[in-house]
């Protein structure tokens, strides 16, 4: 799969950052800013490695917060057990996906 460097929910554009230093907030790997409609990313870095898969899954994780956010599901966006089961399953079926060669 692709992280995207945007994408729009109900009409707001979220920007994808990369920021190296989140990690230094108790392990943190990633953020939805909803105030500054971004999702912040700890990207692979010489001090913290991160495989691109967990990079992908994080964004997964982000954007399921942020679906629920939008959705004004509040309990559910504070759920982290569910939110990260659903970005699990969003991830593999993103990155799993198969396409027909258009030629």
């Amino acid at each position: 799969m692709k992280i995207p460097k945007r994408f729009k929910l109900m009409g707001q554009t979220i920007e994808i950052v990369y920021d190296s230093t989140i990690s230094d907030m108790d392990g943190c790997a990633g953020l939805a800013k909803y105030r500054w409609n971004q999702i912040v990313l700890q990207p692979d870095t010489n001090g913290v490695k991160r495989p691109l898969s967990k990079i992908e899954q994080t964004f997964c994780h982000e954007l399921v917060h942020w679906i629920f956010y939008m959705a004004s599901e509040n309990k559910l966006r504070a759920n982290e057990k569910l939110v990260d089961t659903i970005a699990g399953l969003l991830h593999q079926a993103l990155s799993t996906m198969e396409h027909e060669d258009n030629d």
